[in-house]
This record gives C-alpha cells, sequence and structure tokens, in this order.
C-alpha cells in the first residue's frame, strides 16, 4: 500500500485506480454522491484505507476508504475523526472497523499499542 502525504494525493491515486464514485453516510447506508444510489453495509468491501493526522489539531484527522459494491462500483468514503466525525449507524459504523479484517490492505496502518509488552 502506498503512503500519502496529503488526502489529495490519497483521493487522486484512488481516482486513477478507478475509484471514480465518491460515498458520503446517510445513517444505516452510504450514497453514491452523483446517482444517489444506496449501499447497505453488506453491499461493499472495503479494499484499502489511508489515515491522516491533522499537523496542528487533532479534529483535523481524515481516513480515506477505497471500497468497492457487489456490483463492483469503485468509489472512495472520506471519515472525519474525533468532534467532527460523521454520524451513522453500528451496522456501517462496524464495516469500517478494519484491525482484524485479513482481507483489507492495512499496511502501514497504525497498530495498536501492545499493552501486554513489558519494558525490562
Amino acid at each position: 500500500m502506498k503512503h500519502f502525504e496529503t488526502v489529495t494525493e490519497a483521493m487522486e491515486d484512488l481516482r486513477q485506480r478507478g475509484y471514480t464514485h465518491e460515498f458520503v453516510p446517510k445513517q444505516d447506508h452510504l450514497e453514491e454522491v452523483k446517482t444517489q444510489s444506496r449501499v447497505r453495509s453488506e453491499e461493499f468491501h472495503v479494499d484499502e484505507f489511508h489515515r491522516f493526522e491533522g499537523t496542528s489539531d487533532p479534529g483535523d484527522e481524515m481516513t480515506v476508504y477505497g471500497i468497492t459494491t457487489t456490483n463492483g462500483m469503485k468509489g472512495v468514503f472520506m471519515s472525519a475523526l474525533g468532534a467532527y466525525a460523521n454520524e451513522f449507524s453500528k451496522e456501517l459504523m462496524d464495516k469500517f472497523a478494519i484491525v482484524d479484517r485479513k482481507e483489507v490492505n492495512t499496511e502501514g496502518a497504525v497498530k495498536p499499542i501492545d499493552t501486554t509488552a513489558t519494558n525490562k
């Protein structure tokens, strides 16, 4: 998985690789912006994600997801973190909780701190 400095770089790379649709959350589903097609959590797969942290404000954190729908539509979904996070259903939110999913490319992703390790 490539590492990007900015959200814009990630979005452009995904678009060049065929992720041309834009999705926004609508409580219990995603909606494709141009066609207003509804996509429920069981109707898409998260292919990859890229996290970005704000340099001066933690509220500027953003995650860009590359997703593919079951009917072959490829697109992006951007999710703000922190106080400005998008509000959507638990089922939809669970779909983006990809830490333990082997089918999602998480290379380069931030890993949780191992609290069982001890410093000796």
